[in-house]
Order: C-alpha cells, then sequence, then structure tokens
C-alpha cells in the first residue's frame, strides 16, 4: 500500500512538475522578449524623437539668424525661409509677429495653418517650447517654436511631419506582437518537450517503485546512474527501504517468534488435558493437571503482558515523566522485593547506589527488576549481586553485576533480542518468557538511554544502565 501510494505520488509530482516548467519557461520567454522589445521601442521612439528635435532647431536658429540678416527686407527673409523650408520634406516654417501676424512661411501650403483644425498654440514665454499636434488620425507633427524678444517680439514656428514615424513605429508593434505570440507558442511547445525529457528519470523512478513489493524491499535504486538532482532522493529513498525491510524482517521474526513461544504452552496444556480425559481420574490427578495448566497460563499471562509493555514503548509519541530519583531509594525497594528469594538462594544483594537519576519510577524498578530476577536465576548459591552507580560525562550509570554462571560469547549479541534465551531448558521449564531483557532495552531506550551488557562464563554477568542527566525535570505522558 506504501509503495503504491508512493508510485502515485511519483506520477503525480511528474505531471505537474512538467507543466510548472512549460508555463514558466513561457512565461520567462515572453517577459524577456516584452522587455527587450519593449526596450528597444522605447529606444527606437527617443531616437526618432530626437533627431527631429534637432532638425528643428537647426531650422529655428538658421532662420532666426536670417530675420538678423534681412531685418528690414521682407522679400528676402520670405526667400530665406523658403529655402531652409525646401532642404528637408515635411518640414514646415513660419514666422509670426504681431500685430501683423505671419511676416514668412517656409511653403505656399502649410497643413498646420491651412487644414480645418488650423493651429493656435503658441509659447508664452521667451524659451523654447516643444510638443506634438495631430490634425487627423493619420497626421502626426512635432512642432518646436520659440518667441525672440523685440519691438515687437517675433516668433518662429517650425514643424515636421511625423507620419511616417508614426507608420513605422505601428508597424514595429503589430511585428513585436506577432514576435511575442511565436514565441510563446514556441516557448510552450519546446519548454513542455524539455520538461518531459528533463522528468523522464523521474518517471523512471516511480516505474521502479512501482515494481517494488514486499519481497522486494531487498532491492536498492540508487544504483542506477541518476542525475544529480534526484540522487539524493534515490539515496534517501534506499534508505527507507533499508528501514522498511528491517522493520518488515523484524515484524516477520517477531510474529515466528510469537507463535513458536505460544505454541508450546498451548502444546502442554493441549496435551496435559487430553491425558486427563483419557481416562478416569482421581481428584488429585484433576488438581494436579490443574496446578500445572495454572503455571502455563501464569506463563503466557506474563508473555502477553511483556508483548504489549513492548508494543506500547515502540510507539513514536511514547514519551514518560522522568523525575529526579534517588537511585539508592529506588534500588532499595527492588532489593526489598528479591530479598526473600535470595535468602532462599543463600545469595547476598549489595545495595551501592548513590544520587539523583532522571527517570521513571516505575519503569526503573521494572528494568532493575528484571536484571535482579535473571542474576538471581544464574547466580549459585554463596553468591553474591551487586548494585552501584558511577558518574560519566552527561550520564549517569546504574550497574548490576552478579558471580553467577555468565554467558557464552556466542551468545553476547542475541541476549537483548526477544524471545531469546541462552539457556533453553530454563525457558522450556517456564522460568523465563525470554523477554526481561528485551524490556530493559525498551526501557532505556525511551529514557534515551541505552542498557550494555559484559559477561564471562564461569565469572558472572555485569549489566550497565547508562541514564542521561537532566538537569531539570521533563513532565510527559507515560505509557500504559
Amino acid at each position: 500500500m506504501f509503495l503504491k501510494d508512493a508510485t502515485e505520488a511519483f506520477r503525480r509530482v511528474t505531471g505537474s512538475i512538467a507543466v510548472r516548467l512549460t508555463l514558466w519557461y513561457a512565461l520567462l520567454s515572453v517577459l524577456l522578449i516584452v522587455a527587450a522589445g519593449g526596450t528597444l521601442y522605447w529606444v527606437l521612439v527617443e531616437q526618432l524623437q530626437q533627431v527631429d528635435s534637432q532638425i528643428l532647431s537647426s531650422k529655428i536658429h538658421a532662420v532666426h539668424s536670417a530675420l538678423g540678416r534681412h531685418a528690414g527686407n521682407a522679400a528676402a527673409l520670405r526667400h530665406e525661409t523658403q529655402l531652409e523650408a525646401s532642404t528637408i520634406r515635411g518640414v514646415f516654417i513660419w514666422v509670426s509677429r504681431p500685430p501683423v501676424g505671419i511676416i514668412a512661411r517656409g511653403r505656399d501650403f502649410n497643413p498646420l495653418l491651412d487644414s480645418s483644425r488650423p493651429f493656435t498654440k503658441s509659447p508664452n514665454t521667451l524659451q523654447k517650447k516643444e510638443w506634438k499636434w495631430k490634425i487627423h488620425d493619420h497626421d502626426h507633427y512635432l512642432v518646436m517654436a520659440q518667441r525672440f524678444a523685440g519691438n515687437p517680439s517675433t516668433t518662429i514656428y517650425v514643424a515636421i511631419s511625423t507620419t511616417q514615424n508614426a507608420q513605422f513605429l505601428a508597424i514595429y508593434r503589430r511585428a513585436l506582437l506577432l514576435a511575442t505570440t511565436l514565441v510563446l507558442l514556441a516557448a510552450v511547445a519546446a519548454g513542455y518537450l524539455i520538461a518531459r525529457r528533463a522528468m523522464r528519470p523521474v518517471a523512471r523512478l516511480a516505474q521502479i517503485i512501482d515494481g517494488l513489493s514486499a519481497r522486494q524491499l531487498h532491492r536498492r535504486v540508487a544504483d542506477e546512474p541518476w542525475p544529480s538532482e534526484l540522487r539524493n532522493l534515490a539515496t534517501n529513498f534506499d534508505r527507507l527501504l533499508g528501514r522498511l525491510e528491517t522493520s518488515f524482517n523484524r515484524i516477520s521474526r517477531f510474529s515466528a517468534d510469537i507463535a513458536h513461544e505460544l505454541r508450546t504452552p498451548l502444546h502442554i496444556l493441549r496435551g496435559e488435558a487430553e491425558i486427563a480425559l483419557s481416562r478416569g481420574r482421581s481428584p488429585a490427578d484433576y488438581q494436579t493437571c490443574i496446578e500445572s495448566a495454572m503455571e502455563e497460563y501464569g506463563r503466557l499471562s506474563r508473555m502477553v503482558d511483556a508483548l504489549l509493555f513492548l508494543a506500547r514503548a515502540e510507539q513514536p509519541d511514547a514519551q514518560l515523566d522522568t523525575p529526579l530519583l534517588d537511585s539508592r531509594e529506588e534500588v532499595a525497594a527492588v532489593c526489598a522485593f528479591y530479598q526473600a528469594m535470595a535468602d532462599e538462594s543463600d545469595i547476598t544483594l549489595v545495595n551501592k547506589a548513590s544520587g539523583p537519576v532522571a527517570a521513571n519510577p516505575g519503569l526503573l524498578r521494572r528494568a532493575l527488576g528484571n536484571l535482579l530476577g535473571n542474576a538471581l536465576r544464574h547466580t549459585p548459591a554463596g553468591g553474591q549481586i551487586s548494585i552501584r552507580t558511577a558518574i560519566q560525562p552527561s550520564l549517569l550509570q546504574i550497574i548490576v553485576s552478579d558471580s553467577g554462571s555468565g554467558i557464552a560469547p556466542e551468545d553476547l549479541p542475541h541476549v537483548f533480542d526477544r524471545f531469546y534465551c541462552a539457556d533453553a531448558a530454563r525457558l522450556r521449564q517456564g522460568q523465563g518468557t525470554g523477554l526481561g531483557l528485551a524490556i530493559v532495552r525498551s526501557i532505556m531506550q525511551l529514557h534515551g538511554g541505552e542498557a550494555t551488557l559484559q559477561s564471562e562464563l564461569g565469572t558472572g554477568t555485569t549489566v550497565t544502565l547508562s541514564f542521561p542527566i537532566i538537569a531539570a525535570e521533563t513532565p510527559s505522558s507515560q505509557p500504559r
């Protein structure tokens, strides 16, 4: 189910990313061409207007010079004005002097004066003025005027037709719009092809994931030559597969172990019941059978309780209340509970613990109780079990040592595994469930610490519980 959901997610990501890349690529292309075209258009407009302005300014200067040379000769002034207007096509010049009006004009026909919408604007200062004028929808002019002081003052007007410039700019705008449209279409097509090609490795990864199943968790996808952008994803997915494989194998082994461990007491109960029912028995025989069954029931109950604790302890939100406890008092309480068993086995319990420990009191006593119970079962008469503490950097260690039979070297790597028991005969006799040390390890993991074990055959076993040193109490919830 997880792999199927992951595959569908990859497929959705592949499609959506391809579409988004295409849209972004097309949008970026359009923005770039519009920005470039707009900039060129603005530069072109400014250049055309600047050239026209220079022409108009030069004509005003030339007419003003002629006005100075021919101050009393109106015919010569008109001739000079006509010459200046005829040198460039589309230039119109006229000179106005109140109250006479126009005293010279460059051309016989002036559209700005002779049209139905005659030119009426005039500068009100002695500075040079420039503005645009439109007679019809397609007749555009750039006008420049300058008033010169005198008695009376004289105003020189110069205009140039910008109709061709306007037509040229209109063609340029249409070409820019067409180019933008074509680029948009090309960018969408090319962007989609590029995005699809770029997303092929993702589609390939989705295809590989789709082919995975619970029996193929050992497969790794990072072995293929992925692009650098997907290499980390493939590596992280391999790590996920590794964790899933480990969890799946652990669950499989756990299920097999549970089935195996439950089968033994059930077979015993069934066998004893079949023997008891095979023929008539005395009340004493039935009582013996029931007592034996009660032992197996007790073992099954302890096993179920231990399994429930382990299952709840492995929940990701399992947290604890870890107040600061007096380790000596906690150890003394556990020793007092097992003192009768120790006296019966002629074993000495020594409490050398001291110092505060941040731990949940119930779980700490359960872990110490499991360790003491194991030590009492494996320590011969006359032996000794000691509990002491040691301070390490950022750790407080509670060390449980016994002078028992010890554990074989080949069994040491497995002692914290569930249902593992180095002495299988004791497990079959109902003296343990094989879950005691597994519970101890889970308790230490809940506390953020660890449990380690050292042992030597014929010498004894030492288990060290390392608790982090916490400056203040951290409130949280305890698993039940």
